[in-house]
């Protein structure tokens, strides 16, 4: 049974220690990757942060589709009295209707939200709201800030903009303990029948000629693994009448950016003649968090390749000392089987001016209609199927 993980942490995340308030010395704004990135870089080794806030991945991100969208990094940053960062809220300027909005960068290729802070530090809500007024005086249209999905905490850093007023996301995260054996994960996690018949279909695969798992390593690998990612997908979305957004340029030159990068872990299955299924995610050494997966179309298809793969996945961040999986945010099957907790998240719709107190209300109502959406069965099917008659 799926456990929902809401404001507490989890049991094992780590204990975040907290230091005395820090002083807020310096509010500064960058506006483009290149005169932040020693300083990002330098910063990501001792902050709280999730991967999809890493400046490799941000900045493959605003390259590729920010640029072209027109978001104008606006990249927040506040030291200390020892010159050194305390935090750095990696937003952009986007457009809601006629509101300029203040977002984090990465948008819907991002699972997870939450800024780095200063590792071992407690920002209280008179030093975020200290930072909120510096960014408002700065940028006077902004009408408010508008992020999604944030996490309460991340391996026991409380998210500092709890202290501010929130709302649940309109769609949960789904994640597995790990923290022993990937043998013993399995066994926990997987009835001894479901494993059975997991590797009564790998048995059929296994006769395939060259059939293997692994992690893409190699510029060949991970271009064959793109290569048939961006098939797949093709394939799938046209079966299910769902509009594909990894049909636009943008978004495929970014993800194989990412992948040839190395800011993309890709785990797949493969035979001489095609690859079968594939998984990739963003990593911090502790989690890895899954942002895209496909399977073939093929008569292997049959054989589950999919549900098959993440059965080595699993062993496989285990035993490297991972403490989480997840499979990222949105509902489907497999993520119950394969996860072990629900993972609440929050919104905050923040006003930073006049126009921001008359646009939050608005949002905050958007949101929440979202989520009534889509935690009422027949509502969301029925606008499955609308979204499935669009014009694509």
């Amino acid at each position: 049974m799926l456990k929902r993980v809401e404001k507490n942490t989890s049991a094992w995340d780590e204990t975040a220690v907290t230091g005395g308030a820090p002083a807020f010395t310096r509010f500064e704004i960058f506006r483009d990757f290149a005169n932040i990135a020693p300083l990002w870089r330098a910063f990501e080794a001792g902050a709280d942060l999730t991967p999809y806030q890493r400046f490799d991945f941000l900045n493959l991100w605003q390259e590729h589709i920010g640029a072209k969208e027109g978001v104008e990094p606006l990249l927040v940053a506040v030291f200390g009295e020892d010159g050194e960062p305390l935090c750095l809220l990696p937003l952009g300027k986007f457009s809601h209707g006629p509101f300029p909005v203040a977002r984090f960068l990465a948008g819907k290729h991002a699972n997870y939200n939450f800024g780095l802070w200063r590792r071992g530090m407690s920002f209280p809500r008179a030093f975020v709201q200290q930072l909120l007024d510096a960014l408002a005086k700065a940028e006077p249209e902004l009408a408010a800030l508008e992020l999604h999905n944030q996490p309460y905490s991340w391996h026991g850093a409380e998210n500092p903009l709890l202290a501010f007023p929130h709302q649940p996301s309109p769609s949960l995260g789904y994640r597995l303990k790990l923290g022993e054996s990937g043998e013993a994960v399995l066994s926990r996690q997987l009835t001894t029948s479901y494993r059975g018949r997991i590797r009564g279909k790998e048995k059929k695969l296994a006769k395939l000629p060259g059939y293997r798992y692994f992690v893409a390593s190699t510029p060949d690998e991970v271009r064959r693994c793109m290569d048939a990612f961006f098939v797949q997908k093709r394939a799938y979305m046209a079966m299910m009448k769902i509009p594909n957004p990894f049909d636009e340029p943008e978004v495929e030159a970014f993800l194989r950016a990412a992948a040839d990068a190395g800011a993309l872990e890709i785990h797949a299955l493969e035979c001489e003649s095609e690859v079968l299924a594939l998984y990739a995610g963003v990593t911090d050494g502790k989690r890895l968090s899954t942002m895209i997966s496909s399977y073939t179309a093929s008569e292997n298809s049959r054989w589950s390749p999919g549900i098959i793969t993440l059965s080595h996945i699993v062993p496989n961040v285990a035993d490297r000392g991972f403490a989480i999986m997840d499979l990222g945010v949105g509902e489907a099957e497999y993520k119950f089987v394969y996860c072990d907790e629900k993972e609440e998240l929050f919104d905050s719709f923040i006003p930073l001016s006049p126009k921001g107190h008359a646009l939050a209300p608005l949002l905050r109502a958007q949101a929440s209609l979202k989520r009534f959406v889509k935690t009422t069965p027949v509502l969301w099917k029925a606008a499955k199927t609308v979204r499935g008659l669009l014009p694509r």
